[in-house]
């Protein structure tokens, strides 16, 4: 606090002292014709009288008269030489025209006597305010007082600086948690609002590295698991010609490793915002068809009847990649699970765009429809490994849907099964 205090007060001190000169100075230079016209015209009176009674005088006359005057006198009275005074020509004009000259900061005034080289010096009193001693003594209270106003003024910033420099240490110590909470009327209250949600993000992308590296651990040892053993069996089997199932099975555990990686990859890119969302139009009855079209036979395969019930749309922005991936997600999700049929329409509604993808499977209970949208996270029995996924297609869907500037939800379906309802803005 010392250190910002005393900065402050300096500079301030400082800059108030030139700023008082330069001020005094820039109208003293554009007021000094109007202060000369006015004080002439205050000492006017007096200095004609003296004149006037030393006129018909001799030198030594003048000089005697002075001395007789000058105890009646609240002024400094001199007879002087004009060539000792080195006047400029200005000055001897005035002279010249019976005007006085104004020298000394206005408390110095020369008036001719007569048409002699004596002029009468005028000078007043030393104002109080112009003596040295005066100046330091104002000049320090003038210090004093900024000091102590300036104290009143540090001392709060001081304060809440303090709390943030304190919360930003405990964070930097590992304490993931530290906020800080500060006064509506702090000065730095956004700074602070800022820094609470820098550190909230951080320790939700701590978290979630965690958590994804904890999950991915565990998820690689069944498809790892079931690799080392069918290259144990293949070593152990005689036969040539009964090894083809076994590399068969290997290549699809090859295979579930791939797609897991590319679905972790996707989804880390969209969880610490490394990718960017770039928006295009495009028409949505074609891009529907595509997309429902890439899943149409695994559809077969499963025996399920995929229909786009409605597209009432004709043109939507999106990232046409990212959001067909979690598109699809959906349609594979309901797919895995469907008894006999799929449903999914786009249209515009009040929240922007909706894609609505409803099954006829077993649903989903009320206290796991937040957790599926997790990064590997199943259910019961009726949605785990044995249906296929890695607990990642929905947390993806989740993903690209914020990253649009939406959110996806999961209700029941006229069928009884699942609706997962997909909403995001829209944009021009």
């Amino acid at each position: 606090m010392l250190r910002l205090f005393f900065g402050l007060f300096i500079v301030l001190a400082v800059g108030l002292v030139a700023s008082l000169q330069v001020v005094d100075r820039t109208f003293t230079a554009v007021l000094d014709g109007t202060l000369k016209t006015y004080n002439r015209e205050a000492v006017r009176g007096p200095a004609w009288s003296l004149v006037e009674q030393l006129r018909p005088l001799d030198g030594p006359g003048r000089e005697q008269q002075l001395q007789t005057l000058r105890p009646h006198y609240g002024l400094r009275l001199q007879l002087v030489d004009a060539a000792q005074l080195a006047l400029s020509d200005t000055e001897k004009a005035e002279l010249a025209d019976n005007l006085m000259v104004v020298r000394e900061q206005y408390t110095q005034f020369i008036s001719r006597i007569d048409d002699g080289q004596q002029l009468l010096s005028i000078t007043l009193p030393e104002e109080p305010s112009r003596t040295t001693v005066y100046m330091i003594a104002a000049y320090t209270m003038l210090g004093v007082l900024v000091g102590i106003v300036l104290l009143f003024w540090v001392r709060p910033h001081w304060r809440d600086l303090e709390k943030l420099r304190l919360a930003a240490q405990r964070f930097g110590d590992n304490d993931l948690t530290a906020r800080i909470q500060l006064s509506k009327r702090s000065t730095i209250r956004d700074l602070a609002e800022h820094f609470n949600q820098m550190a909230a993000r951080i320790e939700g992308l701590i978290a979630n590295q965690r958590e994804l590296t904890n999950a991915v651990s565990h998820e690689l040892r069944t498809p790892i698991a079931r690799l080392s053993f069918e290259l144990d069996q293949l070593k152990q089997q005689p036969d040539p010609s009964q090894n083809v199932q076994l590399i068969a099975d290997m290549y699809a555990d090859l295979g579930e490793l791939e797609e897991m990686v590319s679905e972790l990859l996707t989804y880390a890119s969209l969880e610490r915002g490394a990718t960017v969302i770039n928006r295009e139009s495009i028409q949505a009855p074609d891009w529907l068809d595509s997309v429902v079209g890439s899943v149409a036979l695994e559809a077969e395969a499963a025996g399920v009847q995929l229909l786009i019930h409605s597209c009432q749309v004709d043109s939507i922005r999106i990232e046409p990649r990212f959001m067909a991936r979690a598109v699809i997600n959906l349609l594979r999700n309901a797919i895995r699970y469907a008894e006999r049929r799929v449903e999914v329409s786009l249209t515009l509604g009040e929240d922007g765009y909706e894609v609505l993808v409803n099954d006829d499977g077993p649903g989903v209970p009320l206290d796991g429809r937040e957790k599926i949208f997790e990064p590997f996270s199943r259910l019961d029995s009726s949605r785990d490994r044995r249906t296929g996924g890695f607990g990642l297609g929905l947390a993806l869907v989740r993903r690209v849907s914020q990253w649009h500037g939406g959110k996806v939800e999961v209700g029941d379906s006229p069928w009884g099964g699942a609706s997962f309802r997909m909403t995001w803005a829209q944009v021009d």
